[in-house]
């Protein structure tokens, strides 16, 4: 196996990547809607966006596989920052430079892999939009176009900061806070550690500003037969398309973290109780419009969700202190109202 060289810009580079503060944020359906095209179009299993960091690459995006960075030795993706065009590995099995690879040898398994360049506003290759596949493929130059247009795009999307500012901030403190995980690494959502430090930033903010905040505590229905009817494979199945779902119907600045099991917390700034039940329905309604796939076959779901605002429960003389709890409490409340009213359904709490 060769390792990919280091570029002579490196520390340039490493410092515009970082820059963009994207790295070790959740996915987001804006990045996912382009590696879901890529796949698409070409034809393929997996296709990544991916930011390659000092020691690693990283993937904001990267459906068709649960990983979610490999080491920056092994990556293919190091190779492909070398260059300006496309790079292309027709089949890393006959090549010298990725034959022994683990990546090749073991899981994923791949086979051929084509990756264009992505670019910082200032010019350094950052990382790559690529595509990959399990069997060797030859790709002509007319196929080749996509994934440059497609890179294109991501580049856009790279530099437009549209996670809140206080997740912003919170993905940017990461090495303040020892390199804790932030982010769940099966749904791809902010874990439980980092949705109640959203929550309670958002919080302070909201009552510093008098604005409006409300809260969504969602469960998915009836998820322990899941597991005991199809397995744990198809659960996590189950649990990354409830995950994407509930990511493609909330707007860029909210906040959806896994808050434990089956269960999840999304976060909405600015938002009164009104606004909030209409984006707890268009997540029941995406939920539950086409069933999951998975190996046991195609299994229904739907999801149950409660919702509270910030002055249902805030006190006359409220300080903050403990309303980041009684907002989820009341949720949670609102929450097996709705399961206890048939499921599949919202509720507001009162």
């Amino acid at each position: 196996m060769i390792e990919p060289a280091i570029p002579p810009e490196e520390s340039a580079r490493v410092a515009a990547l970082r820059a963009l503060g994207i790295l070790d944020t959740p996915a987001e359906e804006r990045f996912d809607r382009l590696t879901r095209l890529a796949r698409r179009i070409l034809g393929v299993p997996m296709a990544m966006i991916s930011l390659v960091d000092t020691d690693r690459q990283w993937f904001k995006s990267s459906p068709g596989t649960r990983v979610q960075q490999t080491p920056r030795r092994v990556s293919f993706c190091g190779h492909a920052i070398l260059g300006d065009g496309a790079f292309v590995v027709a089949d890393a099995r006959a090549d010298s430079r990725f034959a022994d690879n683990p990546l090749v040898t073991g899981e994923p398994g791949v086979r051929f892999y084509a990756g264009h360049p992505l670019r910082a506003p200032g010019g350094q290759r950052v990382g790559t939009l690529c595509v990959v596949d399990q069997r060797p493929r030859e790709i002509g130059a007319e196929d080749l176009q996509s994934p440059q247009d497609l890179a294109a795009l991501a580049e856009r999307e790279l530099v437009l900061s549209e996670l809140s500012q206080e997740q912003l901030k919170l993905a940017a403190e990461r090495d303040a806070l020892k390199e804790a995980a932030l982010v769940d690494s099966l749904t791809r959502l902010w874990n439980r550690r980092a949705i109640d430090e959203l929550l309670n930033r958002e919080l302070s903010r909201a009552i510093g500003e008098s604005g409006p905040l409300s809260v969504l505590m969602a469960d998915l229905d009836r998820f322990k037969k899941v597991n005991d009817e199809h397995g744990h494979q198809a659960g996590d199945a189950v649990l990354m398309a409830a995950a994407g779902r509930m990511r493609s119907s909330v707007r860029p600045r909210d906040a959806v973290g896994r808050y434990g099991g089956e269960e999840f917390l999304v976060v909405l700034p600015g938002t009164p109780a009104s606004t909030a039940g209409e984006i707890a329905e268009r997540i029941r309604t995406a939920v539950a419009s086409t069933p999951v796939e998975a190996a046991g076959g195609m299994i229904p779901v739907t999801m149950s969700l409660g919702v509270a605002a910030l002055d249902a429960v805030r006190p006359p003389s409220a300080a903050g202190a403990g309303l980041a709890g009684a907002l989820v409490a009341a949720a949670d409340r609102a929450l097996y109202s709705a399961k206890g009213k048939g499921r599949n359904r919202v509720e507001r709490a009162s």
